[in-house]
């Protein structure tokens, strides 16, 4: 083979590891691009999560600060009631509430089915 020939090898070798470089990258740039953007979208999902996460732990502590002051109200009304003599004299009267008086027993008001008047 006389140099020429040795040339144009080398050149096309040259040419075929530069054409098998850009399609590596290309098809290895596509998959990155792809692996970014599934890793963006479980980051922006962990803050999400996070997130929530922080909302929940207030409204439990705020349940549960809630629910404290119930039960110290109920200890407290539980006392007073213990405090309070047994005499009938001492019983208050029940006031007249739509509770007190007698009525269904299931306890909602009998419907009535009111028809349009005709003129």
């Amino acid at each position: 083979m006389d140099s020429n020939h040795w040339l144009m090898a080398i050149a096309g070798l040259v040419i075929g590891i530069g054409l098998a470089w850009g399609a590596a990258m290309w098809w290895f740039g596509r998959l990155l691009k792809q692996a970014a953007l599934r890793l963006d979208k479980t980051e922006k999902a962990r803050q999400f999560s996070a997130t929530q996460t922080t909302q929940a732990r207030k409204q439990i502590e705020a349940l549960q600060h809630e629910l404290g002051e119930l039960r110290h109200a109920m200890q407290h009304k539980a006392h007073i009631a213990r405090s309070l003599p047994d005499s009938p004299e001492m019983i208050l009267p029940v006031a007249d509430t739509p509770a007190s008086r007698s009525g269904p027993g299931d306890g909602f008001a009998d419907t009535q089915i009111l028809l349009p008047s005709k003129r």
